[in-house]
């Protein structure tokens, strides 16, 4: 009796098995005969001379940044590529006699560029605040419209900076274009913000 009543339900187990093979073979001929399934990914290739490197080497675009200024302004770097103004990216310190040097002789041309080529200076001096840059912007009247804003760890590590008089000239795209240490003559200075003008 219990073997006849287990058989049968052997029985029914085997037929819902069969069942629900064949259904499933069904669908899926119905599916494939009509909608062929297919797995459709999406790719886009950019040309290898349009890709950009984030670096800080010529060719690569800037390791982008946010700095406070001695206005109390956050000026990220980026934005100047986004209105296509090139910018020359100065490393500084208050104490720093070349700097001096550069600033007096940059005094003498940047009016004729302060609306074309932005001037971003920023101190290596990381002890420097926003109160004691301000006060020594003041000794430099003709680079009103340079921006002179505190030092962060991460911008120099990103540009690798260990010396005053450090400049990155990005042209209007944020891309660099050149890089140097030392103090300009006052020929250097023009050749440099003549050559970001036109780019």
């Amino acid at each position: 009796m219990r073997f006849g009543k287990n058989l049968k339900i052997s029985a029914v187990i085997f037929g819902l098995g069969i069942f629900f093979v064949l259904s499933f073979s069904y669908i899926n001929k119905s599916i494939s005969g009509s909608v062929p399934l297919e797995i459709k990914t999406k790719s886009e290739t950019v040309p290898l001379n349009q890709v950009q490197v984030i670096g800080n080497r010529l060719g690569n675009k800037a390791p982008d940044f946010t700095v406070i200024t001695t206005e109390a302004k956050a000026v990220r770097l980026g934005d100047f590529a986004g209105q296509k103004k090139p910018v020359v990216v100065y490393f500084m310190a208050t104490w720093c006699e070349w700097c001096k040097k550069d600033y007096e002789v940059l005094s003498k041309v940047y009016k004729d560029y302060e609306d074309k080529v932005a001037i971003l200076s920023i101190s290596l001096d990381l002890s420097e605040d926003i109160f004691k840059l301000k006060d020594y912007k003041k000794k430099y009247p003709a680079l009103e419209k340079m921006i002179l804003a505190q030092g962060q760890e991460k911008i120099l590590i990103d540009y690798s900076v260990t010396k005053t008089t450090t400049k990155y000239a990005l042209d209007s795209n944020g891309t660099i274009m050149y890089y140097t240490i030392g103090t300009f003559s006052e020929e250097q200075w023009r050749t440099l913000l003549d050559a970001l003008e036109k780019s």
